[in-house]
């Protein structure tokens, strides 16, 4: 094809057609966002659909660091968009050997929710924006400094960096991944107790908004402390670190009642424990707003 009068900007070599077409697209379709941009720089790809030759009109040296700056912003998400997934693979599957079904997928699943923002309690030192910011200055500095470069080889040395950078979102993807499995183990092994246990009450009353949570029986009596310790069975016993006091989740689960009535202020699905009670009691789980004291 031919290649446009100008400022010749950049080349960029591509190892296949499918490559060069993918990317030849996105840099069309991103400058044509840009009016000033669309009428100055020129894109064409060579004969054999493997390089594209970007072009610039003018001779403005701001003109020309403009373009640069945008077709480095356009390129470092093309790149995140077609990369970020193989090299998040790679991590967990070479580097952590992760290779079962499902299991790979699922850790890069929630690697991305972490490089996103998803999880806002893990604080990444490399997120999402930061790897961007860190892909646009590698294409910058090449657009800047070279006037032809093989996409692929920019890809397998210059971001070699970039590739490690993510280990520490696959680490914590997988810390994440192992403390889903533990939890739902403990909720299968819950309900597995319930349907093989006869309830021991026909309703329980909790009051989550009490600190510590407060218990009721349907006659209005609170459990006390030593109530719940008797009532305690070791198999469901997950919470047994935490003072008797403040367990929930083993209690209920030990009185195993058929109904299991909450009161709180808070949305029905906030918070671990509301969470945590749904997965394991479902249809037996009412919700109530107003404290159970104020019903008796």
């Amino acid at each position: 094809m031919h290649v446009r009068e100008g400022l010749p900007l950049v080349t960029i070599e591509f190892e296949t057609k499918h490559q060069c077409r993918s990317c030849f697209s996105q840099l069309k379709t991103s400058l044509e966002t840009f009016d000033q941009l669309k009428r100055e720089v020129f894109l064409s790809r060579d004969e054999a659909e493997t390089r594209i030759h970007i072009v610039l009109q003018h001779t403005c040296s701001e003109e020309r660091m403009n373009a640069l700056s945008i077709l480095a912003a356009v390129m470092a998400n093309y790149t995140l968009k077609r990369h970020l997934p193989v090299w998040l693979e790679e991590v967990v599957r070479c580097r952590f050997f992760y290779d079962e079904p499902g299991e790979a997928e699922t850790i890069i699943a929630i690697a991305r929710e972490l490089l996103a923002g998803e999880h806002t309690e893990i604080q990444l030192e490399k997120s999402l924006p930061a790897l961007q910011r860190s892909l646009y200055t590698h294409f910058y500095t090449v657009l800047k400094e070279t006037e032809q470069f093989s996409y692929a080889s920019f890809i397998q040395f210059r971001l070699r960096e970039l590739k490690d950078d993510l280990v520490e979102c696959v680490e914590w993807a997988i810390d994440e991944f192992k403390m889903e499995q533990e939890y739902q183990m403990m909720v299968d092994a819950c309900r597995d107790y319930l349907k093989e246990n006869q309830p021991l009450f026909d309703a329980v009353h909790v009051n989550l908004d009490d600190e510590p949570a407060s218990f009721y029986d349907d006659d209005g009596t609170r459990f006390s402390n030593n109530d719940i310790l008797d009532l305690l069975d070791d198999e469901v016993t997950f919470d047994g670190s935490l003072p008797v006091s403040e367990r929930i989740i083993s209690p209920l689960v030990s009185m195993a009642p058929e109904k299991l009535n909450l009161y709180c202020s808070g949305n029905e699905d906030e918070g671990y424990v509301i969470r945590t009670l749904l997965a394991i009691f479902e249809e037996r789980v009412t919700f109530c707003q107003e404290p159970y004291r104020k019903h008796q």
